[in-house]
């Protein structure tokens, strides 16, 4: 199975810990997004629920006449008491400094105080990979999320370390191509095919 993971279009919020926190695209966002996707064909889009997630899908899927399918698996992680907080306003004392660093680190051993379990976020990464590992699909698949979950599917696709995934940059827009499969063993396993920016 092929997918295309993209990160929505911009809400002018960089540096923000959005996670339950949902702010709208910036005017015109979406159409730079649809831009550079313009040459795909996907045979299912489906859509995080947050509404930054979801116009962009939705301005992806209208060029198509497709419909978006809404899957709360793909949602944005829940940061906790840094949900909606610019990592400046965290890093304010050698202690909070000290706890952002942790946390790029290995984010599942240092998380956001009060955040959504590590182990619940992977959980359902896990299972939204899984549900689109079919190798009936004959086109690729366009799931339009979030850079938390799109970095954490590379994780688990991959075998790639937490530590690595600040290394890949995903910016607003960005498209990551994947190939996804489950083995014999029922073991999911995958590799990074491209990476468009937006």
């Amino acid at each position: 199975m092929i997918l295309d993971l993209v990160r929505h279009a911009s809400t002018g919020r960089a540096g923000h810990f959005d996670g339950r926190t949902d702010p709208p695209l910036l005017p015109g966002a979406a159409d730079a997004v649809r831009g550079g996707c313009a040459d795909v064909a996907w045979s299912r889009v489906i859509s995080s629920p947050r509404q930054r997630a979801l116009h962009t899908a939705r301005a992806l899927a209208a060029a198509r006449a497709m419909p978006v399918d809404v899957a709360e698996d793909w949602a944005e992680w829940d940061f906790g008491d840094w949900d909606g907080q610019h990592r400046d306003a965290i890093a304010v004392d050698e202690a909070s400094r000290h706890a952002l660093q942790a946390f790029y680190q290995d984010p599942g051993a240092h998380p956001p105080p009060n955040a959504e379990p590590w182990a619940a976020f992977e959980a359902r990464i896990d299972r939204a990979l899984r549900a689109l590992a079919s190798p009936d699909d004959a086109s690729p698949v366009l799931v339009v999320s979030h850079a938390g979950p799109l970095r954490l599917a590379l994780a688990r696709a991959c075998g790639w370390p937490l530590a690595s995934l600040w290394a890949v940059r995903i910016d607003y827009g960005t498209r990551l191509r994947l190939r996804v499969q489950i083995d014999a063993a029922d073991r999911l396993w995958g590799e990074l095919i491209e990476v468009r920016q937006a």
